[in-house]
Order: C-alpha cells, then sequence, then structure tokens
C-alpha cells in the first residue's frame, strides 16, 4: 500500500512539474513579442542589487568549499 502511495505521489510530482515548465515556456513565448520596459532608479537598482546578492552568494559558496577541502586535508 504505502509503495503504491509514494508512486502515485511520484506520479503527481512529475505531472506538476510538467505543467510548471509547460505555463514557463508559454509565458516566454508570449513575452517575446512584447516591447522591453525602460527600468526606473528602482528598477535599475532592484537588478543591479539582486545581481551583486547571487555573486556574493557564489564566492561565498565558493570559498567555503575551498576552505571545507582544506580542512579534510
Amino acid at each position: 500500500m504505502l509503495v503504491a502511495i509514494v508512486l502515485i505521489a511520484e506520479a503527481l510530482v512529475v505531472v506538476w512539474f510538467t505543467v510548471f515548465l509547460l505555463m514557463l515556456v508559454s509565458m516566454y513565448l508570449e513575452s517575446r513579442a512584447m516591447p522591453l520596459p525602460k527600468l526606473d532608479i528602482a528598477g535599475r537598482t532592484l537588478i543591479g542589487s539582486a545581481k551583486l546578492a547571487f555573486i556574493t552568494g557564489i564566492v561565498a559558496l565558493a570559498a567555503m568549499t575551498v576552505i571545507e577541502i582544506q580542512a579534510f586535508n
């Protein structure tokens, strides 16, 4: 019984991800024909902050990985 429940749950996850992916693709295809918006100062600041946060996270992850590898040697 438990095996059947797990298999059904896994199938539902696959269905959910398929629907989600189709939604993302349809939004992308619909947005290709739209003009790009002109960002104001708040929008540019938000995008810049997001880029900086992403870069900071990647650098921190790389540094922590190097430190952890050196700890095992």
